[in-house]
């Protein structure tokens, strides 16, 4: 009796021995988990405190990319405007552009109808003007006679430096003759009309110079050195 007295006294004592071992290794182990859960929540912590640094540093960098594109948006919105503006106004000047081309193109078809009908003018008062010249004009024939005898001294005396100097204008020999100019034109006219000289009218004034028919005529002791006599009136 008293051996399983002993006995079960002994495997109460083994049993308490083992849970207090349990026990005490139970407690070893919360207080490492307790420790572990204190390191891993100080390292989460660290982490926490490391992502939230990061991810305010992200938020700020958004938050100025946003802004930036926000500007850049209305950049573009601006470059719009001023590229539709600009747009606008090169379609304006090409537009007028085209309207001072289509006035230049329709003043030269004009100015070029004008040059025509002034030539066509021109040449018909050049047809008008020979064929006046030819009607009014008398060609002085070759005579068999002296025809200076039906001039005048001062008519002599101007074929006789039209002879000497060749062509010269009506101004030019009134100044020599010392006649005015209408006196001269009259004159020269005259000698024109009846033979004695020719005109050379391509240019004005009207330059004078002897017939070649005349100048047969003009023998050097017949032309005149002296100084006119005044002509009658």
């Amino acid at each position: 009796m008293e051996l399983i007295t002993t006995v079960i006294d002994l495997l109460s004592v083994a049993v308490l021995v083992f849970i207090f071992s349990v026990g005490y290794r139970a407690l070893l182990a919360f207080k490492q988990s307790r420790q572990a859960i204190t390191e891993s929540a100080s390292i989460l912590g660290v982490i926490v405190n490391a992502l939230t640094s990061r991810i305010q540093a992200s938020e700020s960098l958004v938050a100025d990319l946003q802004e930036g594109l926000d500007g850049v948006g209305q950049r573009n919105a601006i470059l719009e405007d001023e590229e539709s503006n600009l747009r606008t106004s090169y379609l304006q000047v090409l537009d007028r552009l085209e309207e001072i081309l289509s006035n230049d193109k329709r003043l030269i078809l004009e100015l070029e109808q004008l040059k025509a009908s002034l030539t066509v003018i021109q040449q018909k008062e050049t047809e008008t003007e020979k064929t006046s010249r030819q009607g009014n004009r008398t060609p002085l024939p070759i005579p068999s006679g002296d025809v200076l005898t039906a001039l005048t001294p001062t008519e002599r005396h101007t074929l006789e430096i039209l002879e000497r100097e060749g062509p010269k204008a009506a101004p030019e020999l009134g100044r020599r003759m010392r006649k005015s100019r209408e006196h001269m034109a009259r004159l020269m006219k005259k000698l024109y009309l009846e033979g004695y000289v020719d005109r050379e009218s391509n240019h004005a004034p009207f330059r004078y110079k002897l017939n070649e028919k005349i100048e047969a005529f003009l023998e050097p002791d017949q032309k005149s050195v002296t100084a006119e006599a005044p002509e009658k009136a």
